[in-house]
């Protein structure tokens, strides 16, 4: 775990996945600027200044587990979670690896599900909660080459559906856990 925060800050426990670089960066550093406490799992390269960087795998829930623990002793439960962790592995079907597949679908969707999953105990618990998922034009439309990603982006399509369709204002975490025997499906 890195810590280069500055000052402590009243602002929202945010966590975003993937936050170091790209558009994980970008997102991490609007949030830094609205005020939030901005956590930022990565699995190379630096922590941004400002934030605190957590080593994380979203292919592995023990080390997602890890990391939510270690934000959650420095800013609190997970208020925001941006799952935008992501890789590609571009080629043609016909040159595709079974493993190339698996691969960008565990760690773009699944790892997704993973972390969705984990920060939900925090945002019960709180009774409130936002969950932001990074998806792609090309989980509609497709791509070329793309097939793993296509299928992975789409996924979070259908998983960011569901899950504003478990809860009665379509907020996260959906309101029927909060509710407990209430429950709908």
């Amino acid at each position: 775990m890195q810590n280069n925060t500055t000052a402590p800050s009243t602002g929202r426990s945010v966590l975003i996945t993937g936050g170091n670089r790209g558009i994980g960066l970008a997102i991490a550093r609007a949030f830094l600027a609205n005020g939030d406490q901005v956590a930022i799992t990565y699995r190379s390269g630096d922590v941004p200044e400002g934030m605190l960087g957590v080593k994380a795998d979203v292919t592995d829930m023990a080390s997602v587990d890890a990391a939510f623990t270690e934000v959650e002793a420095v800013h609190g439960p997970v208020e925001v979670l941006v799952a935008n962790a992501g890789i590609t592995r571009d080629t043609l079907l016909l040159r595709m690896s079974e493993d190339d597949f698996t691969d960008v679908v565990d760690t773009n969707l699944t790892g997704a599900f993973r972390v969705i999953k984990r920060a939900s105990k925090g945002m019960i618990k709180l009774r409130r909660g936002r969950v932001v998922l990074i998806s792609s034009v090309v989980g509609l439309y497709g791509s070329p080459g793309q097939i793993n990603y296509a299928a992975s982006k789409a996924g979070l399509v259908g998983i960011a559906r569901s899950l504003t369709r478990n809860s009665a204002r379509g907020t996260s975490p959906p309101t029927w856990w909060l509710r407990g025997s209430s429950a709908r499906t």
